[in-house]
């Protein structure tokens, strides 16, 4: 295939995932939810048969538990590097060197995520060098690349960049400015980090619940049904 999606991993441990969520959950309740966010991800992304599913995963030991947890299908590739923009040039050049023409990176923070707009995202890339996600904290939930644009944007793209803060989208859009890439833009949308957006993930898939909607996140749903106190869409 010469598409693919590379969804960045980590083997879901206690106090070393989620760790956001500390103040209102046990650390062993985040590195479930952790699980439940990624599997159920992956299987949506797995039904995008024209797609190559890749998981980017750390630490280096860890591929065997995610291969239990996420299956056989799926091309497994360690991280490398000290930090995010160091890990994402490393996965972009792999994915430049496996000859894939268009190739998204995403994470599992946003498990609900309408699969149309990872489909958008490709279409995008028919005609734009770069797509990107903005989440409504002030990151990104995908970005992705053509082959034009990876050659524009990596590593450049990725420098500099003050991950984990709220201008990580702004200061990503400056990169892609000063490269003259052309850039595809999807709806915001938004990552599940901290208690408050654990309650609106809760909220919506009750709202999907109550609009008689299909939710696309079975282990995520039951995972919040025992965490948080929410009502019975019956009632």
């Amino acid at each position: 295939m010469s598409h693919c999606i590379i969804v960045f991993a980590k083997e879901p441990t206690p106090n070393q995932v989620k760790t956001r969520l500390l103040s209102s959950i046990s650390p062993e309740q985040a590195a479930s939810l952790y699980e439940a966010f990624l599997v159920d991800w992956c299987n949506v992304l797995s039904t995008l048969d024209t797609v190559d599913l890749v998981i980017a995963y750390t630490p280096p030991k860890s591929r065997r538990a995610l291969q239990n947890l996420i299956g056989e299908n799926a091309i497994y590739i360690p991280q490398a590097g000290l930090e995010l923009g160091e890990r994402l040039t490393s996965a972009a050049r792999w994915a430049c060197n496996q000859n894939y023409t268009k190739f998204l990176f995403v994470g599992s923070d946003s498990p609900n995520l309408p699969i149309q707009y990872v489909k958008d995202a490709l279409d995008l890339l028919g005609g734009r060098d770069i797509v990107i996600g903005p989440s409504v904290d002030g990151g990104y939930y995908l970005i992705g690349f053509s082959t034009r644009g990876a050659a524009l944007a990596i590593p450049a793209i990725f420098e500099g960049i003050a991950w984990s803060t709220s201008v990580v989208f702004r200061q990503t859009l400056e990169k892609i400015q000063f490269v003259e890439a052309q850039l595809g833009l999807l709806p915001p949308w938004y990552d599940v980090d901290t208690p408050a957006e654990l309650q609106l993930l809760g909220d919506h898939l009750f709202g999907m619940r109550l609009a008689k909607e299909p939710i696309p996140v079975p282990l995520t749903d039951r995972k919040l049904a025992e965490l948080l106190p929410l009502p019975d869409a019956d009632e």
